[in-house]
């Protein structure tokens, strides 16, 4: 079969989210199938090379969004379109659901506001929703969610059956992530002979609803702060005011921006306690699981879909997102204690590997695809009335 992934992203660095495309590509050509790929574009030069090595094409989805009519009937050539990061009445998917006889599978990566603090709907609005979500799954074969959090929402945005919506794990590669050697000797470790500094990182896109701003704030607060080193990974609109807040704070030198890296996997290595302090509903946290694959002990929101990946005490530390003084509690209980940050973290990685792994998550998105091709083909073998 022919499999276009659509998605609205510059893969612009080499992290998780590019692994995961070319790890579908490499199972695509693995199994016999063909996939191209529609994206943002800055693209790395390493994630183009390569998907041209594994066959796969890669095009400027903007081609497909500047002419309508001849994009539908380049999307209509395709057997699945997998179509990721896009709203579902967005301009790309509704060429997709027109790319008929297409199937379309949609992935939901979506975080968001919290449910019970979103704004009401008026009677007529949401009827007119209501009515609009069920012509837009018409042409949605199936969706997944990349958690059961998300899964359970969309069951209940959509009203679709059991059949129709699953959840998919996102996936990290373990290989690229090593663990930390002395995070998983069983050997005791010797004492410092003088209280070692302890390196925490974030990375996220810098927006507000990362809850970057909370972690700096709880830094200020630690009693054990003196101690700790922030390295925040990322860029975006929030930066010149989390720079900002941390001097404000007295925190200058002990906050770093790093920016945008394409050495995460290096600096989780060099981490010893990785922060997620995001304030909205994550729909998954890709960083905590690569983190979590690299052996560090994690802190993260208990909101979204993050307490799937973290059970609070066991592999890792949960806390309510926005209360900066159950973080800097949280935060303090770690660097006081090494032995359980290593503890955290040896469990943290066996939980990676058994439900985050990066094969089983591609193995799990081309089967998928084959079901609703396998599909299409029934359906067109269906006799006329």
């Amino acid at each position: 079969m022919r499999i276009g992934i659509l998605m609205n992203l510059a893969p612009r660095k080499l992290g998780s989210f590019e692994g995961w495309i070319v790890a579908l590509a490499r199972e695509a050509r693995r199994r016999g199938h063909a996939l191209d790929v529609f994206g943002r574009t800055p693209a790395h030069p390493t994630f183009l090379q390569q998907l041209e090595e594994l066959g796969a094409g890669w095009f400027d989805v903007k081609e497909l969004e500047a002419a309508l009519i001849p994009g539908i009937a380049r999307l209509s050539r395709y057997d699945v379109l997998h179509v990721n990061m896009y709203v579902p009445r967005s301009r790309i998917a509704l060429m997709a659901y027109a790319a008929y006889p297409a199937r379309v599978v949609f992935v939901d990566h979506t975080s968001g506001p919290v449910p019970s603090t979103a704004a009401p709907e008026r009677p007529l609005a949401a009827l007119l929703k209501r009515a609009a979500d069920a012509v837009t799954m018409v042409r949605v074969d199936s969706i997944a969610g990349v958690s059961d959090y998300v899964r359970e929402r969309n069951m209940k945005r959509w009203r679709l059956p059991a059949e129709r919506v699953r959840t998919i794990y996102n996936g990290v590669d373990t290989r690229r992530f090593l663990s930390k050697e002395e995070f998983f000797s069983t050997a005791p470790q010797p004492t410092p002979a003088q209280p070692e500094r302890v390196q925490l990182t974030t990375v996220a896109y810098l927006i507000k609803e990362k809850g970057v701003h909370s972690l700096v704030q709880a830094i200020s607060r630690m009693q054990h702060g003196a101690r700790v080193h922030l390295r925040v990974v990322g860029d975006g609109p929030e930066l010149p005011r989390l720079k900002a807040l941390a001097e404000s704070l007295g925190l200058g030198e002990r906050v770093e921006f790093a920016g945008l890296r394409d050495d995460v996997h290096a600096l989780l290595e060099k981490t010893d306690i990785f922060v997620h302090p995001a304030i909205w509903a994550e729909a998954f946290g890709l960083t905590i699981a690569e983190a979590m694959s690299n052996g560090c002990a994690v802190v993260a929101s208990r909101i979204g879909g993050i307490p799937e990946l973290i059970a609070h005490g066991q592999t890792g530390l949960l806390f309510e997102p926005g209360n900066v003084a159950d973080l800097a509690q949280q935060l303090d209980s770690l660097v006081q204690n090494p032995a359980l940050r290593r503890s955290l973290g040896r469990a943290a990685r066996a939980r990676t590997e058994e439900r985050f792994n990066l094969s089983s998550c591609a193995e799990q998105h081309i089967g998928w695809c084959e079901e609703a091709f396998v599909r299409k083909e029934r359906r067109s073998r269906l006799p006329l009335p």
